[in-house]
């Protein structure tokens, strides 16, 4: 899960136990406005990586 540097609060919780149930990594990203951009949509505060290559070099660029 890539969350939004801005997310609010209520969102934040929301992933955090999601993610924590499903034993999903968290790594916090770019203001809402550039993530959503850099998807070609409005502004977005949450994003799921379905794909596993995504998401290891995902986790290898935030180590």
């Amino acid at each position: 899960m890539v969350l939004a540097a801005d997310a609010g609060p209520r969102t934040i919780e929301k992933v955090a136990r999601l993610a924590q149930a499903r034993d999903v990594p968290v790594l916090r990203g770019p203001p809402a406005e550039e993530l959503g951009s850099s998807l070609g949509r409005p502004p977005v505060q949450a994003v799921g990586v379905a794909d596993r290559a995504l998401a290891r070099g995902l986790m290898s660029v935030e180590e």
